[in-house]
């Protein structure tokens, strides 16, 4: 029998999945695992065989809930394929932005999404089992909207959490730029630096820019705890790569924050 949602509507009525999706559902819990998993994927949208991505959803939540967590990899992988292949076909380039970086964005908050329900077992993809299109809409929207907020300006991905002055910054960033601040550590309160910091973030390449948005989001490199939600998991390498990656992206911004300096 298929879990209840958590979450309910403005007038206290749980949310409900449409019947189409709970019955796929019931139709594989009976599976075994290993087929479910192949039936997630290469089937065309349009197939009769095709499984909503409400059902991918679905068993990815469970799978995190009962400590499955090679099931949980296969299936987000699937997922994400899924959600990027989408995106692809949505995006595009325009004036407010490169297609590459407003789908990233679109996908760095959807990751987080999934990190936070996998860590709290709260509701907030409870909407995405029921109407997982329209929930990717109202993303995309979010996204679009704070793209067009910035045109004219410089056109920066939204790495970190706001707070009155600005784009906070976390403890790993302001560690890994120290030697930059040359002990001034107030200098990272600055909001002008700030800015000036997150405009130097999206002058990296794609996969350097990624391990510090998520580590501006919080999440940790690695754990030895297998229920954490980690970069190494996310981006699916091992941890030293992770740190590579993140090394030579604070090399980079030390040299772009030195060169903006000297203007």
């Amino acid at each position: 029998m298929p879990e209840a949602l958590k979450r309910k509507d403005k007038d206290g009525t749980p949310y409900q999945r449409p019947p189409a999706i709970e019955a796929w559902i019931k139709k594989l819990e009976s599976v075994e695992v290993a087929s479910r998993v192949l039936q997630f994927a290469g089937v065309s949208r349009t197939a009769p065989e095709h499984v909503p991505t409400e059902v991918l959803l679905y068993f990815l939540r469970r799978a995190w809930a009962d400590g499955e967590h090679g099931q949980f990899e296969k299936i987000y992988r699937l997922l994400m394929k899924r959600v990027d292949q989408s995106l692809r076909s949505k995006i595009w380039s325009s004036r407010i932005g490169s297609a590459t970086d407003i789908r990233d964005e679109i996908i760095n908050r959807f990751v987080v999404l999934v990190t936070k329900d996998c860590a709290s077992q709260a509701d907030m993809l409870d909407f995405y089992e029921v109407h997982f299109d329209q929930a990717m809409v109202a993303l995309r929207t979010s996204v679009l909207r704070k793209f067009k907020a910035v045109v004219g300006d410089v056109t920066t991905v939204p790495l970190g959490t706001q707070d009155a002055d600005g784009p906070e910054v976390s403890p790993e960033v302001e560690v890994a730029l120290e030697s930059f601040l040359s002990g001034n550590p107030q200098k990272i309160d600055d909001p002008a630096f700030r800015s000036t910091l997150f405009a130097a973030i999206d002058r990296l390449p794609q996969d350097q820019k990624q391990v510090i948005g998520l580590l501006l989001k919080g999440i940790p490199i690695d754990a030895k705890e297998k229920d954490v939600m980690t970069i190494a998991r996310i981006l699916q390498c091992d941890e030293r790569t992770v740190r590579n990656r993140r090394d030579r992206a604070c090399k980079a911004l030390k040299a772009i924050l030195e060169e903006e300096a000297e203007l």
